[in-house]
């Protein structure tokens, strides 16, 4: 494995040879060729060199609901990142986890505003199913209250603005991505389906999300992340 002293300097030369002094950029493009081919690297390989996991535990077993495979897009169109789902064995069945992907500091707030949407959202689903009627049937409950977590996540969209990922930082998420996991199948959510009935659900859902709010300053970081307000 190359020495992260060595990696600094290939990424110092790559960033030098973005020069506007032609004769300053050729040198330093030419050095960090000399280096990269001297580990064996490509400038892919450095820019993946940027890219952390950091694994969130979530509120699902081998397969997540629907409603949690949304609230993970949200994440990532907020923060820039990508999450693979990873189910592990447990003593009372299975454990799933979501390991976020992404440059250093935006991967720490996309995994920490997981793990505060994922507790409020959670929390107002139970409340939720608490307050439906007992005469309702069990599987009628799990449905409306998954129609409602469905919705919150939609309300809490409303406050989401898009980050725009360059290619580059696309590829370098997809490189470490594929260089870390040798193998990865597809994932299908758990999906009960919604219907007509479930429309008061919806509507009380998409309320309670939409009392998400952007709050700054997690960590060191000055990268908005969502909170209740």
């Amino acid at each position: 494995m190359i020495p992260d002293r060595n990696l600094r300097k290939i990424k110092r030369c790559l960033a030098l040879s973005q020069s506007a002094n032609a004769h300053e950029a050729g040198i330093a493009l030419r050095q960090a060729q000399r280096l990269m081919a001297k580990y064996g690297l490509s400038e892919i390989d450095v820019a993946a060199s940027t890219i952390e996991r950091i694994v969130v535990p979530a509120a699902a077993g081998r397969t997540p609901p629907r409603w949690l495979g949304q609230l993970v897009v949200l994440v990532n169109a907020s923060f820039g990142t990508l999450a693979v789902y990873e189910p592990h064995p447990a003593l009372s069945g299975w454990q799933g986890y979501y390991a976020f992907l992404g440059e250093s500091g935006q991967v720490r707030i996309a995994a920490y505003a997981f793990e505060v949407l994922q507790r409020q959202l959670v929390s107002d689903r139970k409340a939720f199913l608490a307050g439906m009627s007992k005469r309702a049937k069990r599987v009628t409950k799990t449905r409306r209250a998954d129609a409602f977590a469905c919705a919150w996540v939609s309300g809490a969209a409303e406050h989401i603005r898009p980050v725009e990922m360059g290619k580059e930082a696309i590829a370098a998420i997809d490189h470490f991505k594929t260089r870390f996991y040798t193998t990865l199948e597809s994932l299908s959510t758990i999906d009960r389906g919604q219907r007509r009935d479930d429309r008061r659900a919806m509507m009380r859902g998409f309320e309670a999300g939409r009392n998400a709010r952007f709050h700054d300053g997690v960590e060191a970081d000055r990268r908005e992340g969502l909170t209740h307000g």
